[in-house]
């Protein structure tokens, strides 16, 4: 018989699977490389989300961070929120070493039931 401890660990776990798959099926190779005004990326999309999470995470209301895609297909760095605010607003950086950030409200992320 599973303990409740034992439950809570397993549902945290999927939800850590579930993350890491959303971070798999947007990730891009390399960031942007555009010509004219727009900014050319140096560093790998993912290394550059890497090297910013804990400080992206420890922002207040700031539940995850993943690698997504603009309308456009351009990669950039999602910062999962669990509710936009002004605050939020002024902390979340517009861009991380070259690579545009954008807030997604995802609300509250919770591990799942163990079945």
């Amino acid at each position: 018989m599973i303990s409740d401890c034992e439950n809570r660990l397993l549902g945290l776990g999927r939800c850590c699977v579930a993350v890491l798959a959303l971070l798999l099926l947007s990730a891009s190779a390399c960031g942007p490389q555009k010509e004219g005004k727009k900014e050319v990326t140096v560093r790998d999309i993912n290394e550059v989300m890497n090297s910013h999470v804990d400080e992206l995470m420890s922002i207040p209301g700031v539940v995850g961070v993943a690698v997504g895609e603009l309308d456009d297909k351009t990669p950039c760095i999602l910062v999962l929120v669990v509710e936009e605010s002004d605050e939020i607003n002024r902390k979340v950086p517009k861009k991380l070493e070259g690579h545009p950030v954008r807030l997604f409200v995802s609300g509250e992320i919770r591990p799942m039931r163990g079945e």
